[in-house]
């Protein structure tokens, strides 16, 4: 520090202000490879290097210093005690265990370091294959060593991994030491394996809770959707759709499909606005997306599920169009929407400002409650159709930026692109430069470099 003394941090006891000399390099190195100590489980080795710098500190009668450093061995000592799984003899491992049910598995890894629990891992997997246990413990086990930072010497795990010699070889290369893979019958690492295992199916259990829960909560949304809009069955599908431009420019839409409640981002589609020719008509523009959706629906509705040219998305007939939008846009999209209207398909436009829901043929909007689920949904409709119109909007226009005078020039590929913009350093000098000056361009030939002048004065 040009001031020549510490910040608040030193006089916190936050640091030992290195930046102005109050503490060596050799002593700042021990205290960085203490931390590395500590962060990295060797616990022991931590509360040793305290007990003999207390000790030493004491002896030369630097008794501050040494309150110091018993209170930091308390603290230690006690945090030690709080996450204390085993005895210190069982020393360091890693205890993995794995519960599967139908095709979704959790793994669990307790980080053992000197009987001290460092860290719990909790991992969600995917089981489509429907594989046994032993499978998914094998393979979780490579795919999450192959990553971790450290490999300890022990591993307890099922009796299959503890026999799995793939499994060993991988990891002892990793290591490049050896690695004792086992399956305890008794004692503090069975009790270790035993409470990882307790903890996968526990987990297991939660997620298999908490999707019920959530599928619940979608089912009971769409059934007051479809009370709220006076429909016959479930909106299973719903689409949502927006438009998005900046003035007359990069006129985009979007089409999300919900199913069930739940995104379906497979289906998602985007469209480029073709037919407003500059103009900026968002009525005009959603009549022409909605004519295309449909459009396209026509063509497939008929095709086969295993026919190549079937697209998913707009072969499936929604139960509800969600149009971003008030009356105005809603009137567009009808005008465009004869078949689906035919074939039974609702369409409402939700209006950003009370959140009005216009139905065709209804002069009143539906004014539905802030907290009400068939609300709430049609709100995650909107925002998500919003979101990813303007995503592709922002996509066009960064496009559209990088695009330069240069691309446009005859002879002018990447390299001599380059080339002109290193020789003049910006775009402005090169539009203002004469013929003789394109001509005197290194590797740029004299009739590209006519080519160039022309081009650019014909064009202005």
């Amino acid at each position: 520090r040009a001031s020549g003394s510490p910040c608040l941090d030193y006089y916190i006891k936050r640091c030992q202000a290195p930046c102005v000399g109050y503490v060596s390099r050799e002593e700042y190195r021990e205290n960085i490879d203490a931390i590395v100590r500590f962060l990295s489980g060797r616990y022991r080795e931590v509360e040793r290097d305290l007990v003999e710098r207390m000790a030493a500190a004491s002896e030369s009668q630097e008794f501050e210093q040494a309150a110091v450093l018993r209170n930091r061995l308390r603290a230690v000592r006690s945090l030690f005690e709080r996450q204390r799984v085993a005895h210190e003899a069982v020393g360091t491992l890693d205890a993995i265990a794995v519960a599967v049910e139908e095709t979704h598995a959790n793994a669990q890894v307790f980080q053992v370091r000197d009987g001290i629990l460092a860290d719990r891992r909790s991992f969600y997997l995917e089981n489509r294959a429907g594989r046994h246990e032993d499978e998914v413990a094998e393979e979780f086990a490579i795919q999450y060593y192959s990553t971790s930072l450290s490999i300890p010497a022990e591993i307890v795990g099922p009796a299959s991994l503890a026999a799995a010699a793939v499994v060993k070889q991988a990891l002892e290369e990793r290591r490049d030491a050896p690695v004792e893979l086992r399956h305890a019958q008794r004692g503090e690492k069975r009790r270790l394996y035993e409470l990882a295992e307790r903890n996968a199916r526990l987990a297991i259990e939660q997620d298999k809770l908490r999707s019920e829960r959530s599928r619940q909560q979608r089912v009971d949304a769409l059934n007051d959707l479809r009370e709220a809009l006076g429909m016959d069955a479930l909106p299973v599908r719903v689409e949502g759709y927006d438009i998005s431009n900046l003035g007359s420019s990069h006129t985009v839409a979007s089409m999300v499909v919900f199913e069930g409640g739940a995104p379906r981002k497979a289906d998602y589609r985007r469209f480029k606005v073709r037919a407003l020719a500059g103009r900026q008509d968002d009525f005009a523009a959603m009549q022409e997306v909605l004519s295309r959706r449909m459009a396209r629906w026509v063509e497939q509705r008929d095709l086969s599920p295993h026919d190549p040219e079937r697209d998913r998305s707009f072969a499936s007939l929604p139960a509800l169009i969600v149009i971003d939008g008030g009356k105005g846009q809603l009137s567009s999209g009808v005008r465009a929407l004869d078949a689906f209207l035919e074939a039974g398909v609702v369409v409402v436009s939700l209006a950003k400002r009370l959140e009005e829901i216009y139905l065709p043929g209804r002069q009143q909007p539906i004014l539905l409650p802030r907290d009400s689920r068939a609300l709430q949904l049609l709100q995650r409709i909107r925002d998500e159709a919003h979101r990813f119109a303007g995503d592709h909007h922002r996509q066009r226009r960064t496009q559209s930026m990088k695009k330069s005078v240069l691309d446009e020039l005859p002879g002018v590929g990447p390299v001599r692109k380059r080339t002109l913009l290193r020789h003049f350093g910006s775009p402005e000098r090169f539009l203002g430069a004469t013929r003789e000056e394109l001509e005197a361009v290194p590797g740029l030939p004299g009739k590209v470099a006519r080519q160039i002048h022309e081009q650019l004065n014909k064009t202005g």
